[in-house]
């Protein structure tokens, strides 16, 4: 599997997108793959808090709208690790799947977006030791975050929330073109109050983060200390990773990657199975005092558009995302309060949807027929669904 390395490797430039519930991580990474380097492979590592997984798919979807399956041809490779799983303290999921990915895509940039209820400090210590600490060059952590949020105690009070901007190297206000001249002074006043001013803030627009935003260097000043340079530039250009050391170390397929069971396969297997037995399966998931409940409906499914619209608009849950095929076509959408927006994707290999919010039992009056009561046959009971 890796006769073409040669035991001399230069360290995988990696960052860390980090950024509680909704704040337009997905975005972000879909503005710098459309602006990569045509010449590199970048690899992406998504987790998500719950057990569907959406955010993978718009990946994969958005990275080459015209033929998704070119995506890797294009140089971009793109792995999931469900469940919320990534940030847990034996990183096990994580490092199967990087394995995994590395392996795979041998990238010249890693991407980590762990789920907006993680804990990013445990992903940054498994990737600075033991078998990694050669492998990836850690370069900018950033944290983006939503000045529109900041008067929510649900977000500035979490744990996720604060320990996402303690560790990063810059901080990104997401969304800019929504703020208010309140937002911007809450932004400025939060970030002083909380003793931030030490991290280079950035506003942006659209999820448009610039590529010199993911380079760190560490370099002596006159007096022998060290410090972090950082390397901000707001124009779109191409570049060449800074930290492409070449260092020494033998690889072989014993050293480089474990023969631990990546337990996902199984566990899509057996989801795959269900819902081709009764055309959707319900899946839910709890930590971090939020909860997530979901559903993945057969490509049989086909939902009716307004009525299902009306449906999401309907729910005050804290977040909703989906990607959904329909009779007008195949599309994603997202609500974080009140904001909602939608968007036309590519073909879709099956509907998912899920909600998470703080309030258990809010989610537990939703019930799967509220969803198939959208679809066009919705008359059908579920198991007939895929016969019709």
């Amino acid at each position: 599997m890796f006769k073409n390395l040669t035991p001399k490797i230069s360290a995988i430039p990696t960052n860390l997108i980090t950024g509680f519930l909704g704040v337009g991580k997905t975005t972000a990474i879909v503005q710098l793959l459309a602006n990569k380097p045509e010449h590199e492979n970048w690899a992406v590592l998504v987790n998500e808090f719950g057990e569907v997984g959406i955010d993978a798919e718009l990946l994969t979807n958005n990275s080459d709208k015209n033929n998704k399956a070119n995506n890797e041809k294009n140089g971009v490779f793109i792995r999931q690790v469900p469940g919320g799983c990534m940030c847990c303290a034996s990183g096990v999921p994580m490092q199967v799947a990087l394995n995994q990915l590395i392996a795979k895509a041998k990238p010249d940039r890693l991407l980590i977006e762990p789920t907006g209820l993680g804990h990013p400090k445990e992903v940054v210590e498994v990737l600075t030791s033991g078998k990694y600490k050669d492998l990836i060059s850690l370069q900018s952590i950033l944290c983006l975050i939503d000045a529109r949020n900041l008067s929510d105690v649900r977000y500035t009070s979490h744990p996720s929330f604060v320990q996402q901007l303690n560790i990063a190297d810059i901080i990104i206000g997401t969304k800019s073109e929504l703020y208010s001249e309140q937002d911007r002074e809450n932004l400025t006043s939060f970030i002083a109050l909380s003793k931030l001013n030490d991290k280079p803030l950035n506003l942006i627009c659209h999820g448009q983060i610039a590529l010199g935003d993911l380079q760190k260097v560490t370099v002596k000043d006159a007096a022998g200390g060290k410090h972090q340079q950082y390397l901000l530039n707001n124009t779109k250009r191409a570049f060449s990773p800074l930290s492409n050391v070449t260092i020494g170390v033998n690889i072989n397929e014993e050293s480089y990657i474990d023969k631990t069971t990546d337990v996902s396969t199984d566990t899509e297997k057996k989801i795959q199975q269900q819902i081709k037995l009764h055309g959707f399966i319900e899946l839910t998931n709890q930590g971090e005092g939020f909860f997530s409940k979901g559903w993945i409906f057969s490509n049989a499914v086909t939902f009716n558009y307004e009525p299902l619209m009306i449906l999401v608009n309907a729910f005050s849950i804290s977040r909703i995302k989906g990607i959904v095929i329909t009779e007008q076509g195949s599309y994603a959408l997202n609500k974080v309060g009140t904001d909602i927006s939608y968007q036309q994707v590519d073909d879709l290999t099956e509907s998912r949807i899920e909600l998470l919010d703080t309030n258990e039992q809010l989610l537990q009056k939703i019930k799967t027929v509220q969803w198939l009561d959208c679809t066009l046959n919705h008359h059908a009971p579920p198991d007939k669904v895929l016969n019709n």
